[in-house]
């Protein structure tokens, strides 16, 4: 017996335009149909598709903009920049854009973590690279990141026009992958020997390490991120937000 689905009619029309999403109907940056476009085809009301909508907005999936419509999420610079980069100035809490230096790019076997993170088999491929990140000059983070192979296939990132800290620009705009979600996990420790060299920080210095692993639309991992990051003079701040008084984050 299939069992009945008792949820409120907006969170089953979210789930089912998200699915349409999903399955490639609408792409990156495109704009989806109207709301009343979409309360004729589902034959719901108009304020149901709204609420769809803000769900859908909620979880960073659409975006909404008065007057012009809702659009499929692009993974662009401000979004990138502002969801996923956490350092903040201790001393003003200012969040800044940092200089990028991207030390290496190499197709090559994944390693254990790489393995298990993104769901490879042994000896499969993954293209990874070794990026320093500063801010006036000083070491902030120093970071490799492994994507699956087949993922990326023969595209290069950080190379001409394309801004080396876009790394979710270039999942979606040059290998059609959107990032739907990220799972970090924090630690403190000292900085490594093998970091250290890159970094420009001596070996044992007290660093943050983030290790994240970045999704897709269908939840399969496309990323897999390990950050060292100086916390001399810099904070890692979380926000939560709330979508209304009394609701859920």
């Amino acid at each position: 017996m299939n069992s009945i689905d008792l949820s409120p009619a907006f969170v089953r029309l979210a789930r089912h335009i998200r699915e349409r999403i999903i399955g490639g109907e609408w792409l990156p940056g495109q704009l989806l149909p109207g709301e009343e476009a979409f309360a004729k085809e589902m034959k719901v009301s108009v304020g149901t598709v709204r609420k769809a909508l803000d769900v859908l907005s909620g979880q960073g999936l659409v975006t909404r903009h008065r007057g012009r419509g809702t659009f499929v999420a692009r993974a662009t610079n401000e979004r990138a920049f502002t969801s996923f980069f956490r350092l903040v100035d201790r001393a003003d809490g200012a969040r800044r854009l940092p200089a990028d230096t991207i030390l290496l790019r190499e197709r090559a076997s994944a390693d254990p973590a790489e393995c298990d993170a993104l769901k490879l088999a042994p000896g499969e491929l993954v293209y990874r690279l070794r990026r320093r990140r500063t801010l006036d000059g000083e070491p902030i983070v120093f970071e490799t990141i492994a994507f699956p192979y087949e993922r990326v296939g023969a595209n290069e990132w950080g190379i001409g026009d394309e801004a080396a800290h876009l790394v979710y620009s270039f999942l979606e705009q040059q290998c059609g992958v959107s990032v739907s979600r990220v799972e970090d996990r924090l630690s403190a420790c000292a900085l490594p020997d093998d970091i250290a060299a890159g970094f420009a920080l001596p070996a044992g210095h007290p660093v943050l390490l983030s290790v994240r692993t970045a999704y897709d639309l269908q939840g399969v991992p496309v990323e897999y991120r390990r950050s060292w990051m100086a916390t001399d003079a810099h904070d890692y701040l979380s926000e939560l937000r709330w979508t209304g008084a009394g609701g859920a984050p």
